[in-house]
């Protein structure tokens, strides 16, 4: 009933507790009772509720006294009743699987609920999602920090271009990636990009405003000439913040670093005859110096095809090569020319001959409008020689420009492939092979000099590796099957160029897993002992390592990984590097004291490069500055003296006392001044910085910096680029208080 029953109004008929039973008429509750009505005794269902109101039942006064305030209260307030503790609403937190997956109520009983034992079934209580996710999600981040763990200790082990997939693969779920166990717990070092090479990915120099900044051009991070600019400013910063001055007037520029002569311009002739050229005997020796000192680093011509070429031109017949072909031969007098200009003065050649046959070069291509032409192999042939012809004169930038137009040259005639072409020899074929190969080499080296990026990636390059066989032989019946035989050919370059896995730096980290000994390298078969090819490509492998090296700690994007990416990085390059030099034939082995001089050349370029390569990976190591001073980390000392004993042995390579001959006949003389100054000024820095953090011996380092500074001077007398290298490093030197009177 929604409304209130009034006074003296019956209720329906049902069984009211509070009434008693016995009464003859049925009288609501809530109605007037007669004053002399007598209080009947409680019944057993009026002790139950008057035992909820809290009285007691044996006090029948209480009892009365309540049934008569009821009688005289209509209205009575009924408090609910409290519930006791342990009851439920008959839910339980987990239904079995066999109720929730028939929709029934689960008593919810262990280790069967009643349902279940009614029906006679197993009875399984399963995880809930969430918590089947909660721990899927425990396992999978067990596995991910264990699978990390093991990619950091077999990371220095795998070659360069395994190291490439597993970066690319890191790459894709850096932001899913968990710390490594083994990561050192130092706030802040692993996540944060690393700050020794943070200036890698924008400029500070405005290159069309200036012209000697045209001239020179952008130099990156990896060049020693910006190395050289970061010491300097690192010392006037010192020195600014030891004397209280914000800045000190006159600080350095990246242009007063430079060593070479990009902004002189080129050599200008007055001769008008482009068509002429010197006799055969001039000639002959022009071309022999040639192919003895530029050929076997850069096998730009095809040796035996050139040589029968010029016997053919200086011969009776009346035929004109053309002039392209002119070109190619003047260039070839051109590099021979200024070797023996820097070596002493050729008898039958004037002083800055070289000029000349470049000149006649320049204009026998722009005759035939070389730029605009579709490229050929000759064009695309003279187009690297200027560019080495550059290298050697001190022209850095035009050498890199020019080596990207004949790289682009190659590939527009897709020499960056493997050639299938029945119209083509198997001579031809390797010609164009070596070509690719000198244009790599070429490039390697450029972009170390300048900072720049490498070109031509790896990956779109299938161009067969050179066969180590001497040109002389390309004619013989095996090594002909050889070159065609792309199978076999990599059969032949695998066990020539592969490391056994279980080889180990001889300078790992202490992170690294137990130094094992270095096996005894494999040497060649017989038939494949030292020549000028087998060296070629042992140069080539090495410079893959270089370009690897620039690309992962140089690029752009270098600066925003993570310190712990860069030592994975540092580690695994240096190892590389290590590797290849386990796999050197004996011949080429710089390391050990030899008497005889075959192959003193490439003996010593290879040692060069090596020495170089590691500088060029342990470097940033030089610049580290750890973030929290009670936790120091022992990786970057560790590198850093890597680099300063690479530069020291790269040093030591020179003899005491400098020599012209010695530096024309045994070393690298197109890029020996980019070694000297690599490993001059990291040198340099451990004497003016004095840092504590990996220990150096002073006066062995003073007497190796002496020793470089001898050589710039002596060299000066007939390079321009080694007289400003001497003023850059003695100026330097004699500010800080180290006048070594070298001039």
């Amino acid at each position: 009933m929604s409304g209130r029953p009034s006074h003296n109004t019956s209720l329906p008929s049902r069984t009211d507790p509070l009434v008693s039973q016995n009464d003859e008429t049925n009288v609501s509750i809530y109605g007037a009772a007669p004053e002399s009505r007598e209080v009947t005794p409680p019944t057993p269902l009026e002790i139950d509720a008057l035992g909820a109101y809290g009285v007691n039942i044996q006090d029948s006064g209480s009892i009365s006294q309540v049934i008569t305030e009821q009688q005289a209260n209509p209205k009575v307030a009924i408090p609910r009743l409290d519930l006791p503790l342990g009851s439920t609403n008959g839910r339980v937190s987990r239904a079995c699987h066999n109720c929730r997956k028939q929709k029934n109520k689960c008593s919810g009983h262990r280790p069967s609920c009643l349902r279940c034992q009614e029906t006679n079934v197993y009875c399984v209580y399963v995880d809930g999602k969430r918590e089947r996710n909660a721990k899927q999600l425990t396992i999978i981040s067990s596995q991910l920090k264990h699978y990390e763990s093991l990619v950091r200790d077999i990371y220095p082990k795998i070659d360069s271009e395994l190291a490439r997939i597993v970066d690319q693969a890191l790459e894709k779920i850096s932001g899913l990636s968990l710390p490594s166990p083994t990561a050192p717990k130092v706030p802040d070092e692993t996540e944060a990009p690393a700050p020794m090479i943070s200036s890698v990915d924008h400029t500070t120099e405005d290159f069309n405003g200036d012209t000697s900044l045209q001239a020179r051009g952008f130099v990156g991070e990896h060049s020693p000439m910006a190395w050289l600019y970061r010491l300097r400013r690192q010392i006037d910063q010192a020195s600014s913040d030891t004397a209280g001055q914000s800045e000190r007037p006159g600080q350095p520029s990246l242009s007063s670093c430079g060593f070479f002569v990009d902004e002189i311009g080129l050599p200008s002739t007055n001769d008008s005859d482009y068509l002429a050229y010197p006799s055969q005997v001039v000639a002959d020796e022009l071309v022999d110096r040639y192919f003895q000192v530029a050929h076997a680093s850069f096998p730009i011509l095809g040796k035996e095809i050139f040589l029968n070429q010029c016997r053919l031109f200086y011969s009776n017949t009346p035929t004109h090569p053309g002039n392209k072909w002119m070109a190619l031969l003047n260039m070839v007098f051109a590099i021979a020319a200024r070797h023996f200009e820097l070596d002493g003065h050729h008898p039958r050649l004037d002083h800055n001959k070289h000029a000349v046959y470049f000149s006649r070069a320049q204009r026998l291509n722009q005759t035939d409008c070389a730029l605009l032409d579709h490229p050929n192999l000759q064009q695309t042939q003279a187009e690297a020689l200027i560019s080495l012809y550059m290298l050697s004169i001190g022209q850095i930038n035009r050498a890199w420009r020019v080596c990207g137009v004949a790289i682009q040259s190659a590939i527009s005639m897709g020499i960056h492939l493997r050639s299938e072409s029945s119209s083509i020899t198997h001579v031809s074929k390797e010609t164009r092979y070596r070509l690719w190969w000198a244009l790599y080499v070429m490039d390697s080296l450029l972009c170390g000099m300048t900072g720049r990026m490498p070109r031509m990636p790896q990956e779109h390059c299938t161009t067969p590796l050179p066969v180590p066989y001497k040109e002389e032989d390309f004619w013989d019946e095996h090594v002909a099957r050889l070159i065609v035989d792309i199978q076999s050919r990599d059969s032949l370059m695998k066990s020539l160029l592969s490391y056994d896995r279980s080889i180990r730096s001889n300078e790992q980290s202490r992170y690294s897993p137990p130094q094992q000994p270095l096996p005894e390298p494999v040497l060649p078969m017989p038939e494949h002992q030292a020549n000028v090819s087998l060296y070629l490509l042992y140069s080539i492998n090495l410079s893959a390592v270089m370009r690897d090296a620039i690309e992962i700690l140089y690029s752009p994007g270098a600066g925003r990984k993570s310190r712990q990416d860069l030592e994975m990085a540092m580690m695994s390059l240096n190892t590389a590097a290590d590797n290849w030099f386990a796999r050197l034939p004996q011949t080429y082995r710089f390391t050990e004291p030899r008497v005889d001089k075959a192959f003193a050349r490439q003996r010593t370029s290879l040692a060069f490069q090596y020495y170089s390569t590691k500088l060029v990976i342990s470097h940033p190591a030089l610049s580290y500055q750890p973030r929290c001073e009670g936790s120091p980390n022992e990786f970057y000392p560790h590198m850093a003296a890597i680099c300063v004993k690479a530069a020291s042995h790269m040093l030591d390579l020179l003899p005491n006392e400098p020599s012209m001959a010695w530096l024309m006949s045994c070393s690298p003389w197109w890029t020996v001044l980019h070694y000297l100054t690599q490993g001059t000024v990291v040198l340099v820095r451990q004497l003016l910085t004095q840092s504590q953090a990996w220990a150096i011996d002073w006066d062995e380092t003073l007497g190796r910096v002496q020793k470089a500074l001898r050589w710039f001077s002596q060299c000066s007398t007939t390079d321009a680029s080694f007289e400003r290298a001497w003023g850059n490093f003695a100026e330097l030197l004699s500010s800080q208080g180290l006048d070594f009177g070298v001039r």
